[in-house]
């Protein structure tokens, strides 16, 4: 069974979390639980659990601390965060430290299952020896032995030991996935799993009594397997009529990858990943039969076309400019294409990309404790999407809402002295800006704004104006042709040396050292 571990400061939470859910169910057993950041990595040397389930902020040491000593390490240890909305600036760090998910409190049932199944399969995944758990003599044990001291000779004996004839057949690796669908009444999640299940199970049956092919691995929500025929459109012949076959005996459709053909069995493991990378691409391209060579994608958007694209976002919300919808279409535009393939980054960007705006806007109007919960469950509720274009449509539907209600009449407020300042500053960076200006501004004596922007910030006036002049010149710079010192003209500053020393500082290279060094990372 997997070992897991719970972490809270909070012992009712931790006792919650017991009960929340069947743990054995799942295959899993909770063998520990700390109550701190220090005793959850001593418990973590000492027991070497498979998954942690804890709070990001905890005294001692945070969650985040915890999970940099395990990749430090490197321990395969899944973590699973939990989360409150004060501590959303930790999440975007948990995400790039390879947190599984994180989860807001307080967590539900379903969510949690789901986390902890995406844990169990990535631990399958990369260590399928250790956790296969398969039925005796079946195929499956052939597949673990791939790539282990066998011969080829000693696994095709075995193929004839179980009847499966594999003479002038090639090995066609194909994934199957069930489609949710209203009409077979799986809008029960239960329902669901049930229909899953037994469409796997009659697949898996046919394929045994026939001789047509056979299992090699068994996930949650993908059946992997090998079609033998004489050739690819042999297996694809198998392969239609097992979809028309399964639509109505079940009223459902299947999403198929299909992956590479190959002739030798020491490489069944590649036919297999090929069908199951194929399979996943559902998610983006929504087409129920995908192959591994006809695959043709165009990766053209970078990293910093993101961040690009994103800026003009969070300037066009924060104007109440209309033409925000066309930028948030860019920005989920190049989210697809940076990670196309892998839906966990793709919504992992999303969830990453709603935080920062929730930020943004809340230093503009005020966020009833209602409406911020409601956002809340708007974002938890993005891995839910079946595919890329349902995500789209539901983040354009709830973002339009949610912006529309705090930016009506009623709900923008008036200004508090450091939320006006910031708001100039972002306005005005390049401006001949001091400290003695803002502080007039508000009606404030110079030396008390000071100390009221560090209290009320946790960051000196000095240093914000220096952040976002140096954010505003990484954007300016990757977007213009513009010279070092127009580009220190751009952002405010006169003396074109201070500016570059100012730069490197924040950035680590200069403005030419950074442009050359991320153009030629080239386009993803």
């Amino acid at each position: 069974m997997f070992k897991v571990i719970l972490a809270d400061d909070e012992p009712v939470i931790i006792r919650g979390l017991k009960k929340l859910i069947a743990w054995d169910r799942l295959d899993a057993e909770v063998i520990a639980d700390a109550c701190d950041g220090a005793d959850l990595l001593e418990k973590v040397k000492r027991l070497r659990p498979d998954i942690i389930v804890s709070d990001v902020a905890m005294p001692r040491m945070t969650g985040l601390d915890v999970i940099e000593e395990i990749r430090n390490n490197h321990w395969n240890i899944k973590v699973i965060f939990l989360s409150g909305y004060q501590e959303f600036d930790y999440v975007k760090t948990a995400l790039s430290r390879e947190a599984v998910d994180y989860l807001l409190k307080p967590v539900g049932k379903e969510e949690l299952e789901y986390a902890l199944t995406r844990a169990e399969q990535m631990l399958k995944s990369e260590h399928p020896v250790e956790y296969w758990r398969a039925e005796k003599n079946d195929v499956e044990q052939v597949f673990k032995k791939i790539n282990s001291a066998y011969e080829s000779k000693d696994l095709y004996r075995h193929f004839q030991d179980m009847g499966i004839d594999t003479e002038g057949k090639v090995f066609v690796g194909v994934s199957f996935a069930v489609l949710p669908s209203s009409d077979a009444g799986m809008e029960d999640q239960n329902m669901f799993e049930l229909i899953r299940l037994s469409v796997f199970q009659k697949i898996n049956e046919y394929l045994k009594q026939n001789k047509k092919g056979f299992v090699i691995k068994r996930d949650t929500d993908v059946n992997n397997l090998i079609i033998l025929g004489r050739n690819e459109n042999e297996a694809e012949e198998e392969i239609s009529w097992l979809k028309k076959w399964i639509k109505e005996q079940y009223q459902v459709r299947l999403a198929v990858g299909i992956g590479k053909a190959v002739s030798q069995i020491s490489e069944l493991k590649y036919a297999y990943k090929t069908a199951k990378f194929s399979c996943q691409l559902y998610y983006f391209c929504e087409e129920e039969v995908v192959w591994y060579n006809r695959i043709s994608r165009e990766f053209r958007s970078s990293f910093d076309d993101y961040n690009v694209c994103y800026n003009r976002l969070t300037e066009a919300v924060i104007s109440r400019d209309q033409a925000w919808k066309e930028q948030l279409d860019q920005v989920l535009d190049i989210i697809e294409n940076l990670h196309y393939g892998n839906r966990y980054a793709a919504e992992n960007r999303c969830v990453a990309m709603l935080l920062d705006l929730l930020k943004e806007l809340e230093e503009q109007v005020e966020i009833e404790e209602k409406d911020r919960q409601n956002y809340e469950m708007f974002v938890s509720n993005i891995r839910k999407m079946n595919s890329f274009g349902e995500l789209r449509g539901f983040i354009k539907k709830n973002l339009s809402r949610f912006i529309d209600k705090m930016f009506s009449r009623d709900s923008v407020r008036e200004k508090d002295p450091v939320r006006q300042v910031k708001a100039y500053i972002k306005e005005h960076y390049d401006e001949d800006i001091r400290l003695e200006k803002m502080a007039s501004m508000v009606y404030m004596n110079p030396y008390y704004f000071s100390a009221f922007f560090k209290k009320e910030t946790g960051q000196n006036f000095k240093n914000y104006l220096i952040e976002i002049r140096m954010k505003a010149a990484v954007r300016i710079l990757m977007e213009s042709e513009l010279t070092t010192y127009q580009l220190a003209q751009a952002v405010g500053y006169r003396d074109v040396k201070t500016f570059v020393e100012k730069f490197r500082e924040y950035h680590g290279e200069t403005p030419a050292e950074y442009k050359k060094s991320k153009n030629k990372q080239g386009v993803f």
